[in-house]
């Protein structure tokens, strides 16, 4: 099977953020020492949910309070203002720029993330790569919608469509779609999902071009994804 367009998370696949932003979550809600467990628990078993539907969780189901919008805009601006910063400067995941360049060439490049759409925008261009991509997606798209969009922007079927991610919340995303997945290795556990799963994007890379390229052998290994 060969793949026609690409599409990446970005916390965790293209940059090593992920710690920063489960730091900032902590330090935010360490101010309500009754309801933290519960909270932490909640933002670490929803990472693909995006920050605002979060905080209406969890006013209303943990906290059991009536949901404020300016409430949460105050958590939203601490939030940005505890992360921006430190995910502009964190470091790449190893081979991602070089990666991305060379795919580029190949493939039609997408990024699907939960971060805010304003806020990713002003991460990547801070990064100096909004122009490797053909077009970015954050919330509050989901990503299922997401790979629609794509699917229908280039004319294609959901299984020439590849999505790399890093966490089961991806996995599912992308086989209720339909489209093909490879996961980066990072600090989410995989359960039974049968997937490939490399260590860096240089390994990806390497798979992709070996594996999944027009001419090339076409079609994943006995560990690639089964729905």
């Amino acid at each position: 099977m060969t793949i026609r367009a690409i599409v990446l998370d970005f916390d965790g696949v293209v940059v090593e953020s992920n710690q920063i932003k489960h730091q900032a979550f902590s330090d935010l809600f360490s101010q309500y020492p009754q309801y933290y467990d519960e909270i932490m628990a909640y933002h670490r078993s929803h990472n693909a949910v995006d920050r605002h539907q979060k905080f209406r969780y969890i006013m209303q189901d943990i906290m059991h309070e009536k949901y404020s919008g300016e409430r949460a805009a105050q958590w939203a601006s601490e939030y940005a203002s505890m992360t921006r910063k430190k995910i502009i400067d964190c470091p790449y995941v190893k081979g991602a720029l070089e990666s991305l360049c060379d795919l580029r060439i190949h493939y039609p490049m997408y990024l699907a993330s939960a971060t805010p759409l304003d806020e990713l925008k002003i991460i990547l261009e801070a990064r100096g790569i909004l122009p490797v991509f053909k077009q970015v997606f954050g919330a509050p798209t989901r990503k299922t919608r997401i790979f629609e969009e794509i699917a229908k922007k280039e004319n294609l079927r959901p299984d020439e469509i590849l999505f790399i991610g890093d966490s089961r919340e991806d996995y599912v995303s992308a086989t209720q779609f339909g489209c093909m997945f490879i996961a980066r290795i990072s600090d989410y556990e995989f359960r039974n999902e049968k997937t490939e799963r490399f260590n860096d994007l240089y390994e990806i890379k390497a798979y992709i071009l070996k594996n999944l390229m027009e001419g090339g052998r076409n079609g994943l290994s006995d560990k690639t994804v089964q729905a």
